[in-house]
């Protein structure tokens, strides 16, 4: 299976009870996952604030205990030094989903 195939076979579930926030960052998410070359362009844009929106105030290391996603990596990300993936922005998201952030 191609890396484009897998990246269309990972679900993306909006749901519509979710903050503002959070559906429209779904949105982007969703898109992502059919447009590689919008992908390319979007992904280092969304990083912090997928991130952001998943720390509701508490720590990288919290998000990290949370997520399953190293520290070191959430905050590279963070901070605008690496991009984030795809798989990664979609655990923030089920993460804000799942909060209710």
């Amino acid at each position: 299976m191609t890396k484009r195939n897998i990246l269309r076979s990972v679900p993306v579930t909006i749901n519509r009870n979710a903050p503002k926030e959070t559906l429209a960052l779904a949105k982007v998410v969703q898109r992502l996952a059919q447009d590689e070359a919008y992908r390319e362009i979007v992904l280092a844009d969304h990083g912090p604030r997928a991130i952001e929106l998943a720390k509701r105030g508490q720590s990288l290391r919290d998000v990290s205990r949370r997520t399953g996603l190293s520290p070191t990596y959430l905050s590279l990300v963070a901070t605008g030094r690496q991009r984030i993936s795809l798989a990664a922005i979609q655990i923030l998201l089920g993460e804000c989903e799942g909060a209710g952030a």
